[in-house]
């Protein structure tokens, strides 16, 4: 999850919470064998870790699943009109300065 370069602890989070919540947490953490500190380092990491895959994994239904692999199948087309003029556009608004594009 966290990488040995990433571990250097050199950040703090402070908050307050009731103390019923502390006082669960810290059962909970006991019960795993850990700090309370490295119970909710833990904790949070997973939830977070869920919550970002959760926003940057498309799902598709098994229909979308095969139209996506259809068209990555087919061969290549040829560029519309309305497709060249967007790419010449495109590439003017590069060249004038009007859009800056970085790696």
């Amino acid at each position: 999850m966290i990488s040995q370069a990433e571990s250097v602890k050199d950040a703090r989070v402070d908050m307050r919470i009731p103390q019923a919540l502390k006082d669960i947490w810290q059962l909970a953490a006991s019960m795993r064998g850990n700090s309370l500190s490295e119970y909710i380092i833990h904790s949070v990491s997973e939830s977070a870790m869920r919550d970002v895959e959760r926003d940057h994994v498309i799902h598709l239904t098994a229909r979308d699943q095969m139209a996506m692999l259809d068209a990555l199948n087919a061969p290549p087309r040829e560029p519309n009109a309305r497709m060249k003029k967007a790419a010449a556009d495109y590439k003017n608004a590069i060249k004038e300065g009007k859009l800056v594009v970085r790696n």
